[in-house]
This record gives structure tokens, C-alpha cells and sequence, in this order.
């Protein structure tokens, strides 16, 4: 296997590592955590950033700032709910099973951050070097992507380069 083996499978291992020491539950509501946080933060940054109490001179820096502050806030917010959760699944006794299935979804999200990894690198030169020639994985997701086609929206499909 060639370095560029190496350095997928280990993308894929640590994910499902992390995924599996997390656990399921937790993984699940800090993802949709960030998801929440930015759309409170689209919703509400215009609003938020004109209470700021800042001078005329910052009203351009205002939404930026607000945007980010609320954020941060509810990134935080949903994190320790999904602490709290994982002590109940702990206190519940569901531990062993939130891990096993919390490996899974490492799996699952490293597998979609190598696509996303190699579809990206279709934009660039690199897919014809040598070392990623001699890979025996990159391929095999340089063909996943190409089944995908057909399910990814219009536009992602048309730019996908590989």
C-alpha cells in the first residue's frame, strides 16, 4: 500500500475513533449543534447586531460580530446538552451501545471527509502524480464519487472533475 493508503485509512480510523469514544449520542447533537448555530446565527446576527453597544463608526462590524457571538453561543449551549446526555446514556447504562454505534458514525463522517478530500483534489494536479497513482484507495473513491453522480444535486455533479 502507498503512503497515500496510509494516510486515508488513518483519516477513516481516527474518525470512527473518535466516533466510538464519543458515542453516538454525543457525535449526533454536537453535529446538530453546529447546524443550529449558524442558522440562529443567520436569523438573529442583523437583529443582535444592532443593539451592540458600539459608535456609528463600527455599524459595518456590527452583524459580523454578532454572528459570531451567537455562535459560539449556541455551539456552546448544544455541547453541554450533549455532555449531559452522554452522563444519562452513562447513568442508563447504554454505554457500550452508544460507543459501538458512535463508531459507526466516525465511520460514516470519515468516509464522507475522504470524498470530500478527493473531490477536491479533482480541482487540482494532484490525481495525476505518481504517488497517488500507485494508491489503491483513492481510486476506489475517485469511482464512488463517479456512482454518486447521478444522486448529487445538479450542480455538484456537473462540477465534480473526477
Amino acid at each position: 500500500m502507498a503512503l497515500l493508503d496510509w494516510g486515508l485509512l488513518a483519516v477513516l480510523a481516527l474518525s470512527m475513533l473518535l466516533g466510538a469514544w464519543r458515542g453516538l449520542v454525543f457525535e449526533v447533537l454536537s453535529l446538530a449543534g453546529w447546524v443550529l448555530a449558524f442558522v440562529v446565527a443567520r436569523w438573529f446576527a442583523g437583529d443582535l447586531g444592532v443593539m451592540l453597544p458600539w459608535g456609528e463608526a463600527q455599524v459595518p462590524w456590527r452583524p459580523v460580530v454578532a454572528f459570531v457571538l451567537l455562535f459560539i453561543v449556541v455551539v456552546f449551549a448544544c455541547g453541554l446538552l450533549a455532555a449531559l446526555a452522554k452522563k444519562l446514556i452513562t447513568a442508563a447504562g447504554l454505554r457500550p451501545a452508544d460507543r459501538a454505534l458512535g463508531a459507526i458514525f466516525g465511520a460514516v463522517r470519515g468516509a464522507l471527509l475522504l470524498l470530500v478530500a478527493v473531490w477536491a483534489a479533482g480541482f487540482t494536479p494532484l490525481p495525476a502524480e505518481p504517488w497517488w497513482q500507485a494508491s489503491r484507495v483513492a481510486p476506489l473513491l475517485q469511482q464512488t464519487l463517479r456512482g454518486l453522480g447521478p444522486v448529487l444535486p445538479q450542480p455538484w455533479a456537473v462540477a465534480a472533475p473526477v
